[in-house]
Order: C-alpha cells, then sequence, then structure tokens
C-alpha cells in the first residue's frame, strides 16, 4: 500500500491508500509540505470499500467513514486532517486564518472570511511570480513573533480559474498536486512553482478583505493599521491553554504587527488588487 509521510511540525502525518486514484486525492492536500521519514503521530487511510463500491476513510481515533464516493470520503479526511492539524499547533506557535504573500522582501498578510477571496488573490499572486506562506493558513511563532508559512494546497473557486491562465492549464493537465474536489480545485504551491515557499519573518502590510466591497476597480485604500492590528488577533484558530496563555498569544501578535501598514481592497477585479499591492510593495 502507497504511503507517503508529511512533516507539519510537530506532527507527522501519514496517507495511504490502496488505489492509485484515492492516493492522487491524498497527495494533494499536503503535496507541498516536506516529506518525512520519522514515525508517524497522525495516521489516515483511503481505501476501496469490500467489493469495491465506493471508498473507506479512515483517521485517527473515530470510527471509520464510509462506503462513500472518492469526492466524499477525501472531503472527510481533509476536515480531520486540518482539524488535527489545528488541535495541535508547533510548539511555542498557534495557526491563524489569513494568507500571506512575500512580494519582493517585503511580507504582505492578508485577513477577511471565509469567502472573501483570500485563496484567489494569493494565486494571482503567485502566478505573477511572489511566494507565500498560505492562501488561508499560516503559523505563527510566539517565542520570535514570526510567521511562517504551511504546506498546504490552496482552495480555489473553479470560476476564478478563468483569470489565472498559468494555473488552469496546470489543473487541465492533471498536474500531480491538483484535484477537483466538491466543487473547488485543490492546487499545491508546488505545482505552480517549485520554489514557493516564502522565508518567515514579519509583515509590513495587512490587506484588508471584505466580500461586500467587490464593486467597482481592483484598487487599495489606507485602513486603520490598528484596527487591521485587532483583526488579525480575532484570526487566531489554536486556542492557547489558559487566559495568561491567550494574553501572551495577542500580546505577542501585536508585536509581531508593530510596523505594518494597512489596506482595505476594493473592486471585483483580484489581478488588479494584486497589481496594487505589488506598487505598494514596491513604494
Amino acid at each position: 500500500m502507497p504511503v507517503r509521510r508529511i512533516a507539519v511540525a510537530p506532527q507527522v502525518l501519514e496517507f495511504a491508500s490502496d488505489d492509485p486514484v484515492a492516493e492522487g486525492a491524498l497527495a494533494a492536500l499536503y503535496h507541498a509540505a516536506p516529506l518525512s521519514t520519522a514515525v508517524p503521530t497522525l495516521r489516515y487511510g483511503l481505501r476501496r470499500a469490500s467489493g469495491g463500491t465506493g471508498y473507506v476513510a479512515t483517521s485517527p481515533d473515530r470510527p471509520p467513514f464510509g462506503p462513500a464516493s472518492l469526492g466524499d470520503a477525501w472531503a472527510y479526511l481533509e476536515w480531520r486532517a486540518t482539524e488535527d492539524v489545528l488541535n495541535a499547533p508547533a510548539d511555542g506557535g498557534v495557526f491563524l486564518h489569513a494568507g500571506g504573500v512575500e512580494i519582493g522582501s517585503r511580507l504582505a498578510l492578508i485577513v477577511g472570511d471565509s469567502g472573501a477571496g483570500k485563496s484567489t488573490l494569493v494565486a494571482h499572486l503567485m502566478q505573477r511570480g511572489h511566494r507565500m506562506l498560505g492562501d488561508d493558513l499560516v503559523r505563527f511563532a510566539t517565542a520570535d513573533a514570526r510567521f511562517s508559512a504551511v504546506g498546504r494546497s490552496l482552495k480555489l473557486d473553479p470560476n476564478s480559474l478563468s483569470s489565472m491562465p498559468l494555473i488552469a492549464r496546470t489543473c487541465s493537465s492533471a498536474t500531480v498536486g491538483t484535484l477537483l474536489a466538491a466543487g473547488c480545485w485543490y492546487v499545491s504551491p508546488a505545482a505552480i512553482r517549485r520554489t514557493w515557499q516564502a522565508p518567515a519573518g514579519r509583515p509590513r502590510a495587512v490587506l484588508l478583505l471584505d466580500a461586500a466591497s467587490r464593486q467597482g476597480p481592483g484598487r487599495l485604500e489606507r485602513s486603520s493599521d490598528g484596527e487591521a492590528a485587532v483583526y488579525v488577533t480575532q484570526k487566531v484558530l489554536t486556542a492557547a491553554d489558559g487566559a495568561a496563555a491567550r494574553k501572551d498569544v495577542t500580546v505577542r501578535l501585536l508585536d509581531g504587527l508593530a510596523d505594518v501598514t494597512a489596506y482595505r481592497a476594493r473592486g471585483g477585479d483580484p489581478a488588479a488588487v494584486a497589481e496594487a499591492l505589488e506598487r505598494e510593495a514596491a513604494a
């Protein structure tokens, strides 16, 4: 049975499958994360059900899921693996619901609610040659107040691919690390560019996305730096243990955002917003 072990600190995730199609689906989730030979701490499986009718998904400390379609079984594992990673953050750190991109030598943190367009904007910036921390999940280390990358795939609305021909070709050619599942494309950043990972650091800009502001031409407007910093602190996904620890995370986050300039994205053209963010980073 093919087995893939990847490192998502402090965990080692193992994905195993007895089916070539399912194996490719599993690889799409953490295709960009580094491979590991260490003993796995979390094990996931996706195998054919008895009689070949559907698939069964297995995950730690839970009953098997299925038989179900490949898409449903894979979506279940995607949900469980993400939940397990979030519940065991890296030592001395937390995960944030945010995106991050390096433009030139400057990091920009991209925050917004689900559906606001973080993944689409990150994909546009990657297509323009920039490296990323993530499109929906970034790691924050409280020890040095620095943000770092998570090797997870981008989750893209298929409708957004019409404005990204490079990524659309990657998906349509079934490049390793891409998968159409549950009405969205999972696209590994490593399938787009080999050197996808931006180095850890502190952001110089925070971009606020709002799904309700997608009217008119794509542009940036200056926003309140303090408001943006507080908004970022509300995007912590992994709770620190105890009130004192949670307060320390908030303080360290605010420290890591001390030098940011905040912007709010306007308009319905993510390519124009990406270009505007490039201009601001170069200024």
